[in-house]
């Protein structure tokens, strides 16, 4: 029976996704995601990589898992028995940071809130037009927890989406709880 892994007190997700970017950055890929996930009875260490200059590559994978093992070693901020992974994120990649909502400008995204938007029309200081329109009720009239649409970048602190019907919403930075490209067949 193998120990199950625990963070150590000082392994805070801050700190592995230091040590995660650090060897990320040193290879030349951009750290996307950390998570520790349990899978049969222990832990693994997914880490999710891209590169902006050109597709992420299995060379970069095992060279940035290489560094982040020693890494991992030298601090030790995870006690216990672990699996690190370190791959791809795929074509639903999470969108976090602002810079990706600016980067993947012109794809499909899916974007969760924490708060549902207003479903309130907008008011005459707030005009309806690219990059004005409110969020609007779903089909089943209720707020909007989820939006899905081609991103059309950001403006201020507000992400903008093209949703179906060519309305343009926009969505508060500061509510989006996650969000992750989309593909459709």
């Amino acid at each position: 029976m193998t120990d199950s892994p625990e963070i150590h007190p000082s392994a805070t997700p801050t700190r592995l996704e230091q040590l995660a970017n650090e060897a990320a950055v040193a290879e030349g890929c951009q750290l996307v995601e950390v998570a520790i996930v349990p899978e049969g009875g222990s832990r693994v260490l997914r880490v999710f990589l891209d590169r902006e200059d050109g597709p992420l590559q299995l060379d970069h994978c095992a060279a940035v898992s290489d560094r982040l093992s020693a890494l991992l070693d030298l601090h030790d901020p995870i006690t216990g028995e672990y699996r690190l992974e370190v791959s791809s994120p795929g074509l639903t990649r999470p969108v976090k940071k602002r810079e990706d909502f600016i980067r993947f400008q012109g794809r499909l995204v899916v974007v969760h809130v924490f708060a549902a938007l207003s479903a309130e029309p907008p008011s005459e200081s707030q005009p309806v037009g690219p990059g004005k329109s409110a969020a609007r009720k779903s089909a089943s009239g209720a707020n909007r927890k989820m939006v899905k649409g081609i991103l059309q970048g950001m403006e201020e602190d507000d992400v903008l989406i093209r949703l179906k019907d060519n309305t343009v919403i926009r969505v508060p930075f500061r509510l989006i709880g996650k969000a992750h490209l989309d593909f459709e067949f």
